[in-house]
């Protein structure tokens, strides 16, 4: 049966800390050679994804900003899928989430309405992204250039903003270290059930393997046959409720590589 791998990438295939890869680049070239696609899934925006897509040489779809859209390179799959889609330079896209601009609109209203002080990416210059996330300026800007979805860096959302989002059709998710609001209609696990199908469509049915670290991989994790936690920098597994996912002793990239290389051998 074909393997297929959804992985988050902060505190998971990345160091949280420092967002390297080093650690994860051997498991990465042995998972390349034995033909097992490796998907991300995480709340990094197109344009961040694909520097880590470019250095670890990976050219398989990847799925941005929590579930808000799937990316497929063009010729990937053969056989035509049902979603609907549009067609850039690169890449088959399909939509999941509203528009950035939308949510933004949502936020500035929220803001003013309440009176509060949080900010978002594009309140803020690239250094101050810089000194907040701890990104050189390059990721920063990467990080800044969104499609669907806002992250709150400085400052919180207040209670009343979580109803009247709701209200909206938008929902705020907590990552591993800010949180993220996006269209309520989409998760990652929509996006991985849509990119399997397709697979499936494809090649047959499938393996399907997730790896993650916090709450907000819960959703991912939920859709694939085997699904893992890595431990977090505190030594830690994130306490998910609705999933049977299995903690593995090894603290981001390290735990990212034990699953790997089981999943090889």
């Amino acid at each position: 049966m074909n393997k297929v791998i959804f992985t988050d990438l902060d505190g998971t295939l990345l160091d949280l800390k420092t967002y390297s890869f080093i650690q994860s680049i051997d498991a990465i070239e042995q998972l390349k050679s034995a033909g097992v696609p490796v998907i991300f899934c995480s709340s990094k925006t197109r344009y961040e994804q694909e520097f880590y897509r470019e250095s670890l040489d990976i050219k398989d779809p990847f799925i941005v900003e929590n579930g808000s859209a799937i990316f497929i390179p063009k010729g990937y799959f053969k056989t035509q899928h049902p979603f609907n889609s549009y067609l850039t330079d690169d890449y088959e896209v399909i939509p999941l989430g509203k528009s950035v601009d939308s949510i933004r609109r949502s936020l500035a209203e929220k803001r003013e309405k309440y009176q509060l002080k949080f900010a978002y990416y594009s309140d803020l210059e690239p250094e101050e992204v810089s000194t907040i996330t701890g990104l050189d300026m390059k990721s920063s800007r990467r990080a800044m250039t969104r499609d669907f979805s806002e992250t709150i860096l400085t400052g919180r959302l207040s209670e009343g903003c979580y109803a009247e989002l709701d209200n909206e059709g938008l929902v705020s998710i907590p990552g591993s270290k800010f949180e993220t609001v996006i269209d309520s209609r989409t998760d990652k696990g929509k996006a991985v059930e849509i990119l399997l199908s397709i697979y499936e469509n494809e090649f047959g049915k499938m393996r399907s393997y997730g790896i993650g670290d916090s709450k907000n991989d819960e959703a991912m994790l939920q859709a694939v046959d085997e699904a893992y936690l890595v431990q977090r920098p505190s030594g830690e597994w994130a306490p998910l409720e609705n999933t049977s996912a299995r903690g593995v002793i090894g603290i981001g990239p390290l735990g990212w590589n034990k699953v790997a290389n089981m999943i090889i051998k």
